[in-house]
């Protein structure tokens, strides 16, 4: 089944996807199942390798920076992220640009997707208090868990902030993870 027919997603919807293993395959593969343009962004960090994803790629310090409509692909996936943070990564949008890229979805009648978690690229986590930073005016929040983790050990191998994980799940270190736990979290 496709995400946008398994998520009733409509088009125009502004989205973002929280949690772990998974969400950065699922926003665009969503992205490209809405009729373009499709915007996508996030408000964490994006690895390097993530952003041939999409058709262009746009790298926003400011709000300012962000580009005219006459510049985007009005016939694909349109992603804006913020400057490199690591060697690996990009940082997340500011939340002045995401505001901006907001008004422009709205403008273009565009659905925008917003990456709004990290989770070190392991299949589960815990979120920490300040998290997840989803930004104000999603019509949705999808939460992501790579299930690829289930019926193995908690270890921090494939649990972010494992130790957080056992305290919110109920489990022991190294105990097995179970579907119950992963609802519990």
């Amino acid at each position: 089944m496709e995400l946008i027919r398994a998520l009733d997603v409509m088009p125009g919807v502004h989205m973002a996807l929280v949690g772990s293993g998974g969400k950065t395959t699922a926003m665009f593969a969503l992205a490209r199942q809405l009729p373009p343009p499709v915007l996508v962004t996030a408000t964490t960090h994006l690895g390097h390798d993530q952003l041939s994803k999409a058709d262009v790629c746009f790298v926003v310090n400011a709000p300012e920076e962000l580009p005219e409509i006459d510049q985007l692909d009005l016939e694909g996936v349109n992603l804006f992220v913020g400057p490199p943070s690591e060697a690996w990564r990009t940082s997340g949008v500011s939340p002045s640009t995401y505001h901006k890229l907001e008004q422009l979805a709205i403008e273009l009648s565009a659905s925008l997707l917003v990456e709004s978690d990290g989770s070190r690229q392991k299949p589960l986590k815990a979120p920490a208090e300040h998290e997840p930073p989803v930004p104000d005016g999603v019509d949705c929040v999808v939460v992501v868990a790579g299930l690829s983790a289930l019926g193995h050990s908690l270890m921090p191998e494939l649990v972010h902030r494992p130790d957080y994980f056992a305290l919110l799940s109920g489990l022991e270190p190294m105990q097995t993870i179970t579907v119950e736990a992963l609802d519990r979290v």
